[in-house]
């Protein structure tokens, strides 16, 4: 009898992209705080490693660099799309709901609290494919 994984449903959505994707290689960037002394991570994101450890994903290159949250500025970015010109009051009301959406996860990430300062992570971006289960 197969043995049927159990996969999350954000597992299964990177694992049906790279399905529809039969043999091209994809490319996800994950986003993490930088904390203590500033160490990059050393491995690839729990969510991730757990296909690769099930043989499901293969892959082929992977890299770490510190940046501004890209996440961070497209949340802002789509925050203030309507708005004619944000301001620091819009600012401070993103911020609050921001960091209110992330309570119970396992990183907290805030946004600085001058206007547009955005937090500094680290990016892992990962090229991959799905592998055909033997």
């Amino acid at each position: 009898m197969p043995h049927i994984p159990s996969l999350t449903q954000v597992q299964l959505e990177i694992l049906r992209l790279a399905k529809e994707n039969d043999g091209e290689a994809l490319q996800l960037a994950f986003e993490s705080p930088v904390m203590g002394q500033g160490e990059p991570p050393s491995h690839h994101p729990p969510l991730m490693q757990e296909m690769i450890d099930l043989g499901l994903l293969e892959v082929q290159s992977s890299r770490v660099y510190c940046d501004t949250s890209r996440f961070q500025r497209d949340c802002w970015f789509e925050y203030c799309a309507n708005l004619e010109l944000p301001s620091i009051y819009a600012w401070e009301l993103w911020r609050q709901e921001f960091i209110e959406n992330q309570e119970g996860s396992t990183t907290l990430i805030t946004p600085g609290e001058e206007f547009e300062d955005f937090s500094y992570v680290w990016v892992q971006k990962m090229i991959f494919r799905a592998v055909q289960p033997g």
